[in-house]
């Protein structure tokens, strides 16, 4: 169904899994002193919740997985709803820590796992766990997702994203050099935005149309600028590296920047920003592009996708812990 969010709680070969993997492993190697980043201090009162009536009314709004209705899923297979249900709600455990058994540099511990229950600022760790262990194994061979600590290295911004920025290719220099077929011969280079450590944006770089795009839940700001700029310059750097007798300054100006954050959902609280990037990678990497309906506050809300996000974490793990009762 193009244009709808599909979740495939399918695993691939452990083959292509561990190779995805093992190559942002490498990439990002040199980032041992990476800190988990700290929840936003830009809490709010959540907007009115839409009724599940007023979500159903717009069929544009219905979210998928595995060709089910989020909702459905929910109703249908009530043991992985209680699951992660009893994962969200346990006191904070390392018991219930989610390994990867491929890269443990991007495990998921269990106090970030309960940052997917209601009304919360999910952060870096929680990104990253999703975009690489459930999204990463999906993309084409000549795709790639960046880690959420991409940009805030190659700005400067600290582990937090919350220092001034300051354009440092050099920090950065060597993490196209590990991806698999270069940095050149990728379609789509995607990467996750963290902006001051309280808001997430999404951004695309497209070879193939030469085209820098970027997505904001909370619509077009003047700030979105910086980050369009940086990956452009970050490309003429990259391309004097690769080509040093090209014309790079020539080849800069084929390229087009755009901001899309009129043409794509909008969130109307001021925590679910992460929620809205993770759907929104999904449908760049499932679909190719995204629109106003493609899914909505609403369908978020009414169809639990917090726990559907914190169910796919867990089912990629390799340990997969379970909360026991006290009558098991």
């Amino acid at each position: 169904m193009k244009g709808y969010v599909h979740l495939e709680p399918t695993t691939p070969s452990s083959q292509s899994r561990e190779e995805y993997l093992a190559s942002q492993e490498t990439i990002e190697a040199m980032d041992d002193d990476q800190n988990q980043s700290t929840e936003s201090d830009c809490q709010s009162t959540p907007a009115n919740q839409s009724t599940e009536s007023d979500c159903e009314s717009n069929p544009n709004a219905r979210i998928f997985i595995d060709g089910s209705s989020i909702e459905a899923l929910a109703m249908l297979q009530p043991e992985r709803r209680a699951i992660v249900t009893r994962l969200l709600q346990v006191k904070s455990s390392p018991d219930y820590n989610l390994s990867y058994a491929s890269n443990s540099a991007y495990a998921v511990q269990h106090e970030s796992l309960k940052r997917l229950g209601p009304s919360r600022w999910l952060n870096d760790e929680l990104i990253n766990g999703f975009n690489i262990h459930y999204l990463g194994p999906k993309l084409d061979e000549r795709s790639h997702i960046f880690s959420s600590h991409f940009m805030s290295k190659l700005l400067s911004t600290g582990d937090h994203g919350t220092n001034p920025p300051n354009y440092k290719y050099a920090n950065v220099e060597t993490w196209s050099n590990r991806i698999e077929g270069g940095l050149f011969n990728q379609h789509n280079i995607f990467v996750p935005i963290n902006h001051q450590n309280i808001h997430w944006l999404t951004l695309r770089i497209n070879f193939l149309e030469k085209r820098i795009s970027l997505w904001d839940s909370q619509g077009v700001k003047h700030t979105n600028v910086l980050y369009t700029h940086t990956a452009l310059r970050y490309l003429g750097d990259e391309h004097e590296n690769a080509f040093p007798e090209g014309d790079t300054k020539k080849w800069l100006e084929s390229w087009r920047i755009e901001d899309l954050s009129d043409k794509c959902p909008q969130q109307e609280n001021d925590f679910d920003c992460g929620i809205f990037h993770l759907l929104n990678l999904c449908l760049l990497v499932n679909e190719g592009g995204i629109s106003l309906e493609s899914y909505s506050q609403a369908s978020i809300n009414t169809k639990e996708v917090r726990k559907i996000v914190a169910y796919l974490l867990w089912a990629a793990s390799s340990n997969c812990p379970v909360v026991k009762t006290r009558y098991e």
